[in-house]
């Protein structure tokens, strides 16, 4: 699956930012503090702000200031989304493969080379995730398997989280997975997904139908069903503060998060007597859980 293309770099770095005045630095720093990995392999990154209002843009204007690396600020006006900013980093990209990274995260060590390498030591290979690891030096569940209609009821219901370890109650979110082993997985969580740009020029970028959620879950099926497989290496180690960006506007996330849930079933897993149910369990949740989130932040 491989091919004989040249490209200007090994990698391209993707940074989506939205007022993440706060994380965008040490990002940037853990990346580029790395002497191993800017010895090794030749690194560009794209950062696209989707119109931020504090001094996110200030911050990496004044970061690329400070050092001498390939580093491009894409200043859109206003929000885009997550989606069609990504794939503007991914027209603007001139790596042989791409890594997706978000800003409320610092890669651990050699964590990136061991990306690198793993993602190019099999041409079957079309995705590699790391382990990510919260503030708390916890490891966060970042795997799932692709999700069933039966995965959104038992969420309903809050069976998923009574019988969590539970391969069939707890299948989607993967909770009995201990997170702590090599294993191919559907879709790990693309806070620092690295793929190869051969496997983009196959399937296209990421379906900008979705806003800001699903995209990662619909474009690693992509990968699948073009005879790529996804890995998940533990070796490779990231801090994630997840959530950084969603928790600044939690009801709007959650109105996101529910209409991205509803296009990625009716174009994957649409069913013509299940999907009205479907729809209306969402829209019923997103009701309670805006009221239970407007009531906690007052």
């Amino acid at each position: 699956m491989s091919t004989n293309k040249s490209y200007e770099y090994d990698l391209t770095i993707i940074v989506v930012t939205w007022n993440s005045e706060e994380e965008i630095a040490e990002c940037l720093n853990a990346v580029y503090k790395n002497k191993t990995l800017q010895e090794k392999i030749k690194i560009e990154t794209i950062i696209i702000d989707n119109g931020s209002v504090d001094t996110t843009v200030n911050n990496i204007k004044n970061f690329i200031k400070l050092i001498d690396k390939e580093i491009t600020l894409i200043e859109n006006k206003g929000n885009l989304g997550f989606t069609k900013a990504c794939n503007q980093g991914l027209k603007a990209s001139r790596g042989k493969e791409i890594m997706f990274l978000n800003p409320d995260t610092q890669v651990m060590g050699d964590a990136v080379l061991k990306l690198y390498e793993h993602l190019n030591s099999d041409e079957n290979i079309g995705a590699v995730a790391p382990q990510q690891i919260s503030l708390g030096n916890n490891i966060l569940h970042s795997c799932r398997t692709f999700p069933k209609y039966r995965d959104i009821f038992f969420e309903f219901l809050f069976l998923s989280r009574i019988f969590s370890k539970s391969n069939f109650f707890g299948r989607w979110k993967m909770k009995y997975f201990d997170h702590n082993s090599l294993r191919q997985v559907d879709q790990p969580m693309a806070a620092g997904l690295m793929v190869k740009k051969d496997v983009f020029d196959k399937i296209g970028g990421l379906d900008e139908q979705y806003t800001m959620f699903f995209n990662d879950v619909d474009f690693c099926k992509n990968i699948y069903k073009a005879g790529y497989k996804i890995m998940f290496d533990p070796a490779a180690k990231l801090i994630h503060h997840i959530g950084a960006s969603v928790f600044r506007d939690r009801a709007r996330m959650i109105k996101i998060w529910n209409k991205d849930c509803r296009k990625y079933f009716k174009k994957h897993n649409f069913n013509v007597l299940l999907y009205p149910f479907f729809t209306t369990g969402l829209f019923v949740s997103q009701v309670f859980r805006v009221i239970y989130h407007k009531i906690r932040r007052n």
